[in-house]
């Protein structure tokens, strides 16, 4: 299978869970503009009151993007493949998945990142003012929490002002939830502890042994997990009721689990496939990589000594 090949099975994928999922006055939108989510922020809030509205948004390619290819959305997914399908590809930064994470954590850090759109951060504050609980979902793990936030500081974001109060024992004043800590999401022996059922259990192919997450302002970094029963557990554990949902993100096997997930709890939902990057991810998904390499043996070189920081700023440069 080549990259190209597993791109399109995942759109085909996405395609058929949306047909086959309930849908109580659900809706699943796809849009290049954010200007629909505050749109339909407020259609929300004027009907069900603002506290009972969850809007909860993904960060790559979504909230934010990378200025450039290297260490992008799409070149961690490209390097995923290549690591399943092609292993002994030059292309390649590391071993295995735990060094790829090392290298991506490293990108992170030396990389800043930009809004999609230049109006996002304005916008997103729009909906806040609207009196909404606002979250940030993404695959991200807490490793790369420092850099995360600094990016979404840095391009003008605050959800901490926004973010839903959480206990790791829902509902018990006295245990509070210590922020920035990491838990475990779910026990599959007592999945209704988490706020999940059995059948969601298997419908959603969770495994037995998840990864840990972790919680802080205003920020849920699962570590890659189903992010629907991600959702469905940290609504529980916020323990405040709410009647309606809006999800935006730029992946459509993330949307469509969202949108499955809330939908069989009968929820109103309305999911945003965010295609605003989706031209620059096809790009790069149909073109040569031989950039993104160059890059990265640069950086690899200085790393190891074998460089001088003028030449890997030089080749390094996007």
């Amino acid at each position: 299978m080549t990259y190209r090949t597993s791109c399109q099975l995942a759109t085909l994928i996405t395609v058929l869970i949306l047909a086959i999922s309930p849908c109580w006055g659900s809706d699943f939108r796809e849009t290049e503009s954010f200007a629909p989510v505050v749109e339909q922020t407020q259609a929300y809030a004027h009907q069900f009151g603002p506290e009972r509205v969850l809007v909860v948004m993904d960060i790559d390619n979504t909230l934010l993007a990378m200025d450039s290819d290297l260490g992008s959305d799409q070149w961690f997914e490209w390097q995923e493949f290549l690591l399943d399908q092609q292993p002994d590809s030059p292309h390649l930064v590391g071993q295995n998945f735990g060094e790829l994470l090392e290298v991506q954590g490293l990108l992170y850090a030396a990389h800043h990142m930009h809004p999609p759109e230049a109006e996002q951060p304005e916008q997103v504050q729009e909906l806040q003012n609207l009196g909404v609980d606002t979250l940030v979902l993404t695959s991200r793990g807490d490793d790369y929490r420092a850099a995360t936030l600094r990016e979404l500081k840095r391009a003008g974001y605050d959800f901490a002002k926004t973010a839903p109060r959480i206990s790791l024992f829902a509902g018990d004043a006295d245990n509070p939830y210590e922020t920035g800590s990491r838990f475990i999401p779910y026990n599959t022996e007592t999945p209704a502890a988490f706020g999940l059922t059995a059948h969601e259990m298997k419908v959603f192919h969770l495994p037995d042994n998840p990864r840990e997450v972790s919680y802080a302002d205003g920020v849920l970094m699962t570590s890659g997990q189903h992010k629907g029963a991600m959702l469905l557990m940290f609504m529980h554990l916020v323990n405040k009721p709410y009647d309606a949902i809006i999800y935006v993100d730029d992946h459509g096997r993330h949307v469509s689990r969202v949108y499955d997930a809330m939908a069989r709890r009968g929820l109103d939902v309305t999911t945003f496939h965010y295609t605003h990057e989706a031209a620059r991810v096809k790009q790069f998904a149909y073109g040569d990589k031989q950039e993104v390499t160059r890059q990265w043996q640069a950086i690899d070189a200085l790393l190891h000594g074998e460089a001088s920081q003028p030449e890997v700023a030089e080749a390094a440069a996007p």
